[in-house]
């Protein structure tokens, strides 16, 4: 057993089309500062402006967070992030793997989308 302490890793941490400070209380970052309490976190996101200022902060308070920049729906892009997980986090355990990553939402009933508005949510989520 390794004596590194376990790691969680949160995909979707982005603020999708959220800004200022409804980005910060995103979803995917609050998840991140839950799991920072008690783990090292690894903070995935395509863009670095979604993961960097909730490293920062986790940083800060004295947890362990890191971020990488990956596009959930593009396998080889989840594999070359897990890659370097592994080798950040060797023999680590992972504790959890959380899956926030968000398609297009739209509020209607279900029946009621169109067959483009139903592979928005799926492809980006499944």
């Amino acid at each position: 057993m390794s004596s590194q302490k376990a790691w969680a890793v949160i995909a979707g941490v982005g603020a999708g089309t959220l800004s200022g400070e409804y980005s910060r209380n995103h979803s995917g970052a609050s998840v991140a500062r839950r799991f920072a309490k008690h783990y090292a976190v690894a903070l995935l996101a395509r863009n670095p402006d979604n993961y960097e200022p909730i490293a920062k902060e986790i940083n800060a308070a004295g947890g362990k967070a890191i971020g990488i920049s990956t596009d959930a729906s593009d396998s080889k892009s989840v594999k070359a992030a897990f890659e370097q997980l592994e080798k950040e986090f060797g023999g680590a355990p992972l504790a959890a793997a959380i899956y926030n990553v968000g398609g297009k939402f739209i509020r209607k009933p279900f029946l009621e989308l169109s067959e483009d508005e139903f592979e928005s949510g799926w492809t980006a989520n499944g």
